[in-house]
């Protein structure tokens, strides 16, 4: 952090520095008048009583004394003008100074100017007469010649170090966190999914407590990302373990003349293709590389092929599917993954039933808030256990008891099914029937109704 820490501090400290002489140029070049007047006629008025005392009293060389006096100690340049307007002190008039000197000696009344340079013609009554000391004050060199150096210094160098103190504190408060969130990212990259920013920062409120808390739920993603990756291939592991072990029974068996155990080397080739398949078509989903491929289609048709695809598999288990439609509808997706969506969830529905019952599958059209398509798919089989509802759509999750991998799956049908619908704005969701059997709704964002 000494990078940024020492850019806000030095720009801090910077800007502070040119503010303060930006003010005190402001200062002098403007003529701040009301203190410019209120000093001069305070100051001004017991230097000019003073010096009319020391001529009267000393004449001129006493009071070339004074005027020197004065003007070493507080860098004022002043000359006096007797009652005749007689400049007596032989010095001359300060630089600039006639003018007021003449405005003076026809109204009676001091006269002032706070500019660059502050400057004043005071009246000062007399018996013999008005006389009129003529001041000029350098405040540049008031500020830099100053009589006693030393304190001087010291006091710039008090303002100079007040004003670090300030800047390191407040680039610390910003830096600080900055810092933090940088070894939280640091400790991430080496694998400590476990560190989080927020805790650091409990005590802020502000951008930097948000980015904190932003930052942790990235954290909490990127873990929650690579927890599943490895359970994923920790499952894919395990799936792909069992044919390939059938695969070497039914090798060996074949070996020592076994014909029937060539079927089962075609059959398991088979689940193991299927398998693969469906991780192929999972990844492709989560990196959502087919959201491009978009065409018209038409909801009723794609569902009718489905269905009758369905019957046919059906026949031998004395199952049936069913399909009811209230209106047809279109969407833009893609045909291949929207028909691997629905027809997961009616071969699901369709390996669990009972025998001699039937899968009915329901198409409705809403268009309100927005037009929206229903497809509700359900079975008569024994259902889902209500703990296991929520983890249905997981990769390669099974329920134990009747829904088993003895029924021959890969648990990987629902996940795509549920993929696929969010990856074209829709949602799945699972639910068991009051008489029995689970239902599955499918809901999808539609083009238009169609009579």
């Amino acid at each position: 952090m000494r990078g940024i820490f020492s850019k806000i501090f030095l720009w801090f400290w910077f800007a502070m520095a040119m503010l303060s002489v930006a003010m005190v140029l402001f200062t002098v070049f403007t003529g701040f008048q009301p203190i410019g007047r209120r000093w001069m006629a305070n100051a001004l008025g017991l230097y000019a009583h003073s010096a009319v005392d020391f001529y009267a009293h000393g004449g001129t060389p006493l009071l070339n004394q004074y005027l020197d006096d004065i003007e070493g100690s507080s860098g004022i340049r002043a000359a006096l003008l007797d009652p005749h307007g007689h400049e007596v002190s032989g010095r001359g008039l300060p630089e600039d100074t006639l003018e007021l000197v003449q405005k003076a000696a026809q109204t009676g009344q001091s006269q002032m100017r706070a500019a660059l340079r502050w400057s004043g013609a005071l009246v000062v009554p007399s018996p013999d007469g008005n006389y009129i000391f003529v001041a000029q004050v350098r405040t540049m060199r008031g500020l830099l010649l100053q009589p006693d150096l030393g304190m001087a210094l010291l006091r710039i160098a008090v303002a100079l170090l007040a004003a670090a103190l300030l800047c390191f504190l407040l680039a610390r408060h910003i830096a600080r966190p900055i810092g933090q969130l940088q070894s939280a990212a640091s400790r991430i990259a080496e694998g400590d999914f476990s560190v989080r920013a927020s805790p650091a920062l409990a005590q802020r409120n502000d951008e930097l407590a948000d980015l904190a808390r932003d930052f942790d739920a990235m954290a909490d993603r990127i873990q929650a990302l690579l927890q599943k990756q490895q359970e994923l291939l920790g499952d894919i592991s395990h799936e792909l373990r069992s044919p390939l072990t059938r695969l070497a029974v039914s090798l060996e068996l074949a070996r020592r003349g076994d014909a029937t155990a060539f079927d089962e080397i075609d059959a398991d080739l088979k689940k193991l293709g299927e398998l693969i398949d469906q991780i192929l078509t999972l990844t492709r989903l989560q990196t959502q590389a087919d959201r491009a491929t978009l065409i018209p289609l038409s909801l009723g048709s794609l569902l009718e092929s489905v269905v009758e695809d369905a019957r046919r598999e059906g026949k031998t288990a004395r199952k049936s599917v069913s399909l009811e439609r209230s209106a047809d509808c279109l969407l833009k997706a893609d045909p291949n993954l929207l028909r691997s969506c629905i027809e997961n969830v009616v071969r699901n529905a369709l390996r669990y039933t009972r025998p001699d019952t039937s899968v009915s599958v329901l198409l409705t059209v809403t268009d309100t808030p927005s037009p929206l398509a229903e497809i509700r798919i359900a079975d008569q089989g024994p259902g889902v256990p209500p703990e296991a509802l929520p983890r249905l759509f997981e990769p390669f999750f099974r329920v134990s008891g009747a829904r088993d991998r003895s029924t021959g799956g890969t648990g990987l049908g629902l996940a795509i099914s549920q993929k696929v619908a969010k990856l074209y704005g829709g949602a799945i969701e699972a639910r068991n029937r009051a008489g029995g059997g689970l239902e599955v709704r499918i809901t999808l964002p539609i083009q238009r109704n169609t009579p």
